[in-house]
């Protein structure tokens, strides 16, 4: 009787045990016959977190600088066909270097609004001043969208202030031009910290001073017009404040 109680109560345990393991098995070829839902709540969980540090990384708003290096290169107009007695324009082209700064206000780093602010030192070259270095600065109120941490970007300006002040000529002319106005248009890439653009500017100065002439000091303004157009290519550093 003890035999046959023994034998019963091993019988159990095996039962039992062999009934756990194929309950323990068959969850794992569950696990493993359902890899389709345990991928996706795995990709789904860490596209949500990828989705989340992204989103963390863009501030929703705020301000902004850019701080800028270009290199320049335009041809320029200087109207002398509307002084008395000239009967063509003198033309020429310049070429230099400048530095630059854009600050304003941003909203998730997708829309800019802002100043655009300018300096470069320019070599002149025409038939007029034959070659003289000039200063230029302007300021203009800027418009910019981009995508978010890397991408493309599209920025616009419209200069209203500034002045472009070449050294006096071998001949002696001397004049500085004042009152600029026009469009500054450029696109580009960015990542991250920096950004590569292209732009084009087509400038008319309103009014020209004419600071001396030969040995003779004038120190008179006229309403002579002089362009510039030409392409900047730039490399900008944007921080978000």
């Amino acid at each position: 009787m003890k035999k046959i109680l023994l034998a019963t109560i091993l019988c159990a345990t095996s039962f039992s045990f062999a009934q756990t393991r194929t309950q323990t098995t068959t969850n794992d070829q569950q696990t493993q016959n359902l890899p389709d839902g345990t991928i996706q709540q795995d990709s789904s969980t860490s596209t949500t977190e990828y989705k989340e540090e992204k989103s963390s990384k863009i501030s929703k708003g705020g301000l902004f600088l850019e701080p800028m290096i270009s290199a320049i290169r335009e041809d320029s107009t200087i109207k002398t066909s509307q002084l008395p007695l000239v009967n063509s324009d003198r033309s020429g082209n310049t070429e230099g270097y400048g530095v630059g700064l854009r600050f304003g206000g941003h909203i998730s780093e997708v829309f800019f609004l802002g100043i655009d602010a300018r300096y470069a030192k320019m070599n002149l070259s025409d038939s007029a001043y034959n070659d003289a270095s000039s200063n230029v600065y302007n300021l203009a109120p800027m418009i910019g969208f981009q995508t978010p941490l890397f991408g493309i970007r599209i920025m616009g300006a419209y200069v209203v202030a500034g002045e472009n002040d070449p050294a006096a000529s071998n001949n002696g002319v001397d004049l500085k031009f004042n009152d600029p106005t026009g469009w500054r248009l450029g696109a580009g890439i960015h990542a991250g910290p920096v950004a590569i653009n292209l732009e084009y500017q087509d400038l008319v100065y309103n009014t020209t001073k004419i600071e001396s002439f030969g040995n003779v000091a004038v120190n008179k303004s006229t309403s002579i017009d002089a362009e510039t157009k030409g392409y900047a290519l730039s490399v900008g550093f944007p921080i978000e404040l």
